[in-house]
């Protein structure tokens, strides 16, 4: 079964929306916070039933409703036992179990909000969305850390060739919260300060946190075609490999280029993980050269600050407009580049405009994890 992406819905600190998005990155732009500007929840959820939502909550609705409106599956004619929702979130209740808890110490455990406590289950933002668009399908969420975006893609696809449902909402997201920001920062793997250095870069010290989610609306091709929606790409192939170092992201690359039955030579761009980190970048650059040697590279996170399991979800949608625009994104200001990387092919400076039919994106976590997924043009 060919499964098609029909909708994409985007939301990062660069813009509201894929195009948006899209248009500031092919620019050069950078973002300026950790939040996205002139998000306003009511424009896509109305302003009923979503006082007590979380801010990955609002976030993953916003986009999903972006992806289902795109797709048209609201007159499509699947029932609702036919669509379901997969969720990639790892750090998506933290926020809200830091605010209960607050709350709960502030004014005593008799006086917290008890409609608030949903907010801490991890489970929620999926469960939002099941309430939103009436879904009562299979309900998943996927916790694989940073991987969690790709490793619920793939789980989705097994679930829409299972049969188990029809149509299927499937994404990630992450709404900002200082403390995700300050843990992480004393654990010394992102920087707070407004300087530093992005991927493959010399010097590189960390990377910025930043919301954003992105969800898509995935179906048979087949039977997309047939309801005459417009395809905007397809999932060639998967794969996910737990190794540590360069090495498990080399067989998660070559585990999806086999499910997608294409060689190296065939991908046109990757969009790659790499977020400034020191040891994460220098793995993910070796893992590239080795794969993949030749194909260029871009580093969303060097743009729209790493986004942690959403940014995933993320770089799909960025190749997913690759593949309509005939370029791909630059890695702004990067200028010195760490020497380890120069027989990369670095798209630095200008966006680059190519045929893009097939775009490799990675994800990886410190644990070992590693995924790699294959987005493809709709006439692949």
């Amino acid at each position: 079964m060919k499964i098609a992406i029909t909708g994409a819905g985007l939301l990062t600190t660069l813009g509201v929306g894929a195009c948006p998005t899209f248009e500031s990155m092919l620019r050069g732009h950078v973002s300026a916070g950790p939040d996205i500007p002139d998000f306003d929840p009511t424009v896509f959820l109305g302003d009923k039933g979503i006082r007590h939502f979380d801010r990955t909550a609002l976030l993953l609705g916003s986009a999903a409703k972006l992806a289902a409106q795109q797709s048209g599956i609201g007159e499509a004619g699947y029932r609702a036992e036919e669509m379901g929702v997969v969720v990639g979130s790892t750090h998506g209740s933290i926020q809200a179990i830091a605010e209960f808890d607050q709350e709960s110490v502030r004014e005593g455990p008799n006086y917290v909000n008890p409609q608030d406590f949903a907010n801490t289950v991890i489970s929620q933002p999926a469960s939002r969305i099941s309430v939103i668009f009436g879904a009562t399908g299979l309900n998943t969420t996927i916790a694989t850390g940073a991987v969690s975006a790709l490793d619920a893609l793939a789980y989705g696809l097994t679930m829409l060739r299972l049969g188990r449902v029809k149509v299927l909402l499937c994404g990630s997201g992450i709404g900002y919260s200082p403390e995700i920001e300050r843990g992480y920062a004393q654990a010394g793997k992102l920087i707070i300060s407004q300087n530093g250095v992005g991927a493959f870069a010399a010097g590189r010290k960390g990377p910025k946190f930043g919301e954003g989610a992105a969800v898509f609306v995935l179906e048979d091709a087949e039977k997309a075609i047939a309801r005459q929606a417009t395809i905007l790409g397809c999932v060639s192939g998967v794969g996910s490999v737990f190794q540590n170092g360069a090495s498990g992201m080399v067989r998660a690359v070559e585990e999806a280029l086999s499910c997608a039955d294409l060689q190296s030579e065939n991908i046109s761009c990757v969009v790659s993980f790499a977020s400034g980190s020191p040891q994460g970048d220098l793995e993910e650059g070796e893992a590239l050269h080795q794969a993949l040697p030749q194909v260029p590279i871009t580093a969303p996170k060097s743009q729209t600050r790493d986004c942690l399991e959403a940014s995933g979800a993320i770089h799909m949608a960025i190749a997913l407009l690759s593949i309509q625009a005939g370029r791909v994104t630059p890695i702004p200001h990067l200028i010195d580049v760490d020497p380890a990387f120069q027989q990369l092919d670095l798209v630095t400076g200008q966006a680059r405009q190519l045929p893009v039919e097939h775009v490799l994106v990675t994800a990886r976590d410190e644990s070992g994890h590693n995924a790699a997924v294959i987005i493809s043009a709709p006439s692949s």
